[in-house]
């Protein structure tokens, strides 16, 4: 008895500092250090190239038919009535001050075609002027447009040694809408309405000319036509 009572004193003994050492609180030393900073973010992605960016600066070749409106006496010297659809032509160049807004200068012409009013019948009118021009979309494969213009208008025709000529202020207004086709051309088709304010008109016969009414010998006094414009965009991009 006195043998097993001294063996447990023993191994009390001995195993003190072992249960010390356990109860000891357990460290871990990682868990008193500041995390770490995350990574920085990547940076935002470069944005897209707007598509088919607007230019400052356009040309304007057009080709199409136009179709005249008689002022005064129709069957006069002036040939009016017999004057029916012919050839239009324009040129002009914009500067687009912003994607929505360009002025500039413009020109046409018109060649009708005449039925009938005796030797080498024609009629033909004119206009020039300045433009202003409103867009309605600042990028994107489809370029739609409204326009005016103010400035002069010229009636021309006659047929032998007769020849009625007129001149007078003059406006015009169309529309059109454009499609890109390549990095600098558009193509597309435009309507487009010009009306030139004269009361009197130039009548030669030969050499000997005079003034007389529109009302009473008859001229184009404006017309409408139907063009394919070309436009030409040129500059850096906005």
């Amino acid at each position: 008895m006195r043998a097993r009572a001294a063996f447990l004193v023993f191994g009390c003994v001995a195993m003190g500092p072992s249960l010390a050492q356990a109860s000891a609180p357990i460290s871990f030393g990682f868990l008193d250090q500041l995390p770490p900073e995350p990574p920085p973010f990547p940076p935002d992605p470069a944005p897209e190239p707007d598509e088919h960016p607007r230019r400052p600066w356009e040309l304007l070749p057009e080709v199409g038919a136009g179709s005249p409106f008689c002022r005064g006496n129709g069957w006069g010297l002036g040939l009016c009535s017999g004057a029916g659809a012919g050839t239009a032509l324009g040129m002009g160049a914009l500067y687009r001050i912003s994607p929505f807004v360009a002025i500039g200068a413009g020109a046409a012409f018109a060649a009708f075609r005449v039925r009938d009013g005796g030797t080498a019948p024609y009629s033909r009118a004119s206009w020039m002027g300045v433009l202003v021009r409103g867009y309605f979309a600042e990028h994107g494969l489809i370029d739609p447009y409204v326009e005016v213009g103010f400035g002069r208008g010229t009636a021309d025709s006659g047929a032998g040694e007769v020849r009625v000529t007129g001149a007078g202020p003059s406006t015009m207004a169309g529309a059109g809408i454009d499609f890109w086709v390549l990095p600098y051309l558009r193509l597309g088709p435009a309507l487009s309405y010009r009306f030139a304010w004269f009361t009197d008109v130039d009548v030669c016969d030969g050499r000997i000319c005079s003034s007389m009414s529109v009302a009473d010998v008859g001229a184009v006094g404006s017309y409408g036509s139907v063009s394919l414009v070309a436009t030409l965009a040129l500059g850096q991009e906005m």
